[in-house]
């Protein structure tokens, strides 16, 4: 049985895992959560799609590099490699391209068309912004690159108009990386066409770009097990705007709101009975009050990750995920290490299974409507409704 997988995709973190993930319902496809090889002994071997979240994104990019080097080091050639990246553009791109433009071919295609995310003369848009222009980078401690060949830096590359063809791919990678426009699923479904020719090529690409790949692949019936209804705690991490907006459109639909102040959660003052109590009524949600120093970011989703484990250890509590490092630092503090996709309840929202028989739905802290977290929160409770949260007697009614 051969131990590496026919298809690995690798994320920066977990939400863009499960994301990528998604695209491969209907298949056998398992998320493995980071580990030294990251290839070998993490899901079980049977699976036709790995996904492997190397959590990158908050690494320095020396730290960043070495770690996707450790993942692709010695592949057969048999091997699939898709690299997700952020749809906008955050991460050390630039680090893990040097990494994989030594060990084959690369081909970028960063649009997110579904989110109106697409590239245009190389340059990144969103709703029809620049990245650069839009303020969608205004929690990060950098500057937005104008473009994507800017973000490469000096690393050779060549822009590819969309609608490209093989012929186009192997003129543009003669002369370094191929960074390809893309405005629709079409204009990506022909970047997977076109690199399906070139032997080795490195997929570099967000979710749509997997989805892609997704679609030239027959359809498998795998049994993804039966959901039984439970209590949701949502949890929020992320400092996006529509999060915010998304916390608030749930508390007025009945979720019971639990703010941790920063300086509490830290200093391991926050009380999880707290939480607790807020989820007799079917579903809480979990925000961190005070403003976050972004060099002490990461202690702050370590210690929200230890806070949320306290609270649903051996309890039958479904989570709501908003965010990756919010996601991995939970996961990491359960204890989980593989996570089995079952559905998306929109897109990037996206529902797992746990070892242990638990659910989690994860989505990036950038996607969903307002609505977002009150559908993903129902649909862990057994509740088709989306328009608000039903207390536990109407549920069972």
């Amino acid at each position: 049985m051969n131990a590496r997988p026919d298809l690995l995709v690798l994320a920066d973190d977990l939400s863009g895992a499960a994301e990528s993930a998604a695209a491969f319902l209907g298949r056998d496809v398992a998320i493995a959560i980071d580990v030294a090889d990251a290839t070998t002994g993490v899901v079980p071997s049977t699976a036709e799609v790995r996904v492997v979240d190397l959590g990158t994104r908050v690494m320095s990019s020396a730290d960043a590099a070495a770690k996707l080097n450790a993942a692709v080091a010695g592949l057969p050639s048999s091997v699939q490699v898709i690299k997700k990246i952020d749809s906008m553009l955050r991460g050390n791109i630039a680090a893990e391209m040097e990494v994989l433009a030594a060990t084959g071919p690369v081909v970028i295609a960063a649009a997110l068309p579904a989110l109106d995310r697409i590239t245009v003369n190389g340059v990144l848009h969103i709703d029809g912004v620049p990245l650069h222009l839009s303020g969608r980078w205004n929690m990060e401690d950098a500057v937005p690159p104008a473009s994507i060949g800017a973000m490469l830096g000096a690393a050779p590359h060549v822009l590819v108009g969309a609608g490209v063809d093989s012929s186009d791919l192997v003129t543009a990678l003669d002369a370094g990386i191929a960074v390809c426009d893309a405005a629709t699923d079409a204009d990506l479904d022909a970047v997977v066409a076109a690199a399906a020719a070139l032997p080795g090529v490195r997929l570099v690409g967000t979710s749509a770009l997997a989805a892609a790949v997704a679609r030239t692949l027959p359809a498998a019936r795998v049994d993804s097990g039966n959901l039984e209804p439970v209590p949701a705690l949502i949890v929020v991490g992320t400092a996006e705007t529509v999060a915010a907006e998304q916390v608030r459109h749930a508390v007025a639909a009945g979720a019971c709101p639990v703010q941790i102040d920063v300086d509490d959660l830290v200093n391991g003052r926050a009380n999880p009975d707290t939480v607790r109590s807020a989820l007799a009524g079917g579903v809480a949600v979990l925000t961190v009050a005070g403003p976050v120093d972004t060099r002490l970011a990461g202690s702050v989703s370590r210690a929200l990750g230890e806070l949320v484990a306290s609270v649903v250890r051996g309890r039958a509590i479904g989570l709501v995920l908003t965010g990756g490092e919010t996601a991995r630092r939970v996961v990491d503090a359960l204890g989980i290490t593989t996570l089995v996709p079952i559905t998306e309840v929109h897109d990037g929202a996206v529902v797992s299974r746990t070892e242990d028989g638990s659910w989690i739905a994860t989505r990036p802290g950038s996607f969903g409507g307002h609505d977002s977290l009150i559908s993903m929160s129902n649909y862990l409770r057994g509740i088709d409704d989306t328009s608000h949260f039903l207390s536990h007697s109407e549920a069972s009614a």
